[in-house]
């Protein structure tokens, strides 16, 4: 099972973990989310860290263009090892750094960020397909290391109330061109018009397929921070899609490249 797992990251960019969190971590898991949810629970207006869903235009344009968002309802939250400690001791009960991040990348992996990823029914919106990458903080040292995550459901995720998709392969051509817009800094004015960093159909790869990822409650899917991936809004009436995500930091894995390939699969 183990050379399976580190096969398939190295050739796809993503590999399902079955029954990752089960029993006692999943119960801490949920009532861990629940305390993010008291955080917000008052909250009218998105922040860095907390990020509002809101009908129509969805959580991360709504907060970039000062729009109104729906009170408490949460998109998404960021940090959420630092706002509830107890994330943290989760993933460390469940050896994930040493463990199938280790596995994957030739070396344990160091914590670097939690989220939460919400998708309530009929508001839920969708996340374009981007590389996390993208998005690696100043400082990161994309040269030296990569990111990978391990992205756990809480609810069942289905194409139906947006579970994650990916590109298979797409880690292996190098950083794509990202359009849209970077998040407002705190102080910096509303963006109108705002559109969320994403990388556009013409960059695509054209041969490869969507691959849809279903998962049970507990199980996960382990990811390469160069591969694509997206997830489609939650046009459910009742089937929430809840799930949070640890990413860590690892040598760079061999196998990616930064530069854009000249051909795209």
């Amino acid at each position: 099972m183990v050379d399976t797992d580190s096969r398939d990251i190295r050739e796809n960019g993503f590999v399902r973990l079955p029954a990752l969190a089960t029993g006692d971590a999943l119960a801490r898991l949920r009532r861990a989310v629940g305390r993010l949810e008291e955080l917000a629970h008052d909250r009218t207006v998105s922040t860095g860290d907390f990020v509002l869903e809101a009908p129509g235009i969805g959580g991360w344009a709504a907060w970039q263009q000062g729009a109104g968002a729906l009170t408490g309802v949460l998109r998404s939250a960021d940090r959420i090892h630092v706002h509830v400690p107890e994330f943290d001791a989760v993933q460390r009960s469940l050896g994930l750094a040493d463990g199938p991040v280790a596995r994957a990348a030739g070396g344990p992996g160091t914590l670097v960020n939690a989220f939460l990823w919400a998708k309530p029914p009929v508001v839920g919106s969708a996340k374009p397909w981007h590389q996390d990458m993208a998005f690696a903080p100043p400082g990161f040292g994309t040269q030296e290391h990569g990111v990978v995550t391990i992205w756990v459901a809480l609810e069942p995720a289905t194409p139906r109330n947006g579970c994650l998709e990916f590109l298979p392969g797409s880690h292996l051509l190098g950083l794509l061109p990202h359009t849209g817009h970077r998040e407002r800094l705190p102080g910096e004015p509303p963006l109108e018009g705002a559109v969320e960093p994403h990388v556009a159909d013409e960059h695509l790869p054209r041969a490869a397929e969507p691959v849809a990822v279903p998962l049970e409650p507990g199980s996960a899917v382990m990811f390469d921070g160069m591969v694509l991936h997206r997830s489609a809004p939650n046009a459910t009436a009742s089937e929430p899609r809840t799930a949070v995500s640890f990413v860590y930091k690892v040598p760079r894995p061999s196998w990616t490249r930064r530069e854009p390939a000249a051909a795209r699969l």
